[in-house]
């Protein structure tokens, strides 16, 4: 867990961030995959709900967005920060999770609401 009142995305559901790291591993620079790897859970998304986690604190732009597939099948799309003058990726707002799997259990084993607290 982080000293930063938001735990990692990745202490809350390593088999989820485990699986998109992996995923990107194949695609993307390894940076890319350090900072998806190190992002902090900022609750779930209000608008949404389950299953869209937020990674950045809300009102966070987000003009991009990546699908994340394993064996051709979309498990997530990662929302983007980038940098307007270089392209680059600053950070990953939200994650939207499509493969079904049971984010509550993991919010539930970890004492955490929805809001990640």
């Amino acid at each position: 867990m982080t000293t930063d009142r938001h735990p990692r995305l990745a202490d809350v559901f390593p088999d989820l961030v485990s699986d998109i790291a992996q995923a990107l591993s194949a695609e993307g620079p390894d940076s890319f995959v350090e900072l998806f790897k190190n992002s902090l859970f900022y609750g779930v998304c209000p608008p949404h709900g389950l299953p869209c986690l937020m990674t950045a604190p809300p009102g966070s732009p987000c003009p991009a967005i990546t699908e994340v597939e394993v064996d051709g099948e979309p498990i997530a799309q990662l929302y983007l920060d980038v940098d307007e003058a270089s392209g680059a990726v600053t950070s990953i707002t939200h994650v939207l999770v499509h493969d079904g799997r049971d984010l509550a259990r993991c919010l539930d084993h970890y004492g955490l609401r929805e809001d990640g607290s």
